[in-house]
């Protein structure tokens, strides 16, 4: 009977262990999404990019945009915010859009 339980208890038990280290979820490449988010139109920087487990099936990110000056920032985070739902499953992020010439981050050290 045990031979049964061991493997669904040994995954649980892994699953447990990402959501309580916050690992970032299996498969998700940071660079990728950082690439794909400096895609968008009107982004110039993408930075304090984060994606961890919050529970067993739902991804969360952090992110900050970082826009040219002049771009509408609410087509930027409809698109980035799409972009994270559709492309890499997250539905819950945090997108925080700055212009260019702000320097709030920068002043940052740790």
């Amino acid at each position: 009977m045990g031979v049964f339980i061991l493997p669904g208890a040994w995954r649980l038990g892994g699953q447990s262990i990402r959501v309580l280290t916050q690992a970032a979820p299996r498969g998700l490449n940071l660079g990728t999404v950082r690439a794909d988010l400096l895609a968008v139109d009107g982004m110039v920087d993408v930075h304090d990019l984060h994606a961890w487990i919050l529970t067993s099936g739902m991804d969360v990110a952090t992110v900050h945009l970082m826009t040219r000056e002049g771009t509408d920032p609410h087509p930027v985070l409809d698109q980035a915010r799409d972009l994270l739902e559709t492309r890499y499953n997250i539905a819950h992020a945090t997108l925080k859009v700055e212009p260019e010439n702000h320097l709030g981050c920068s002043e940052l050290t740790w």
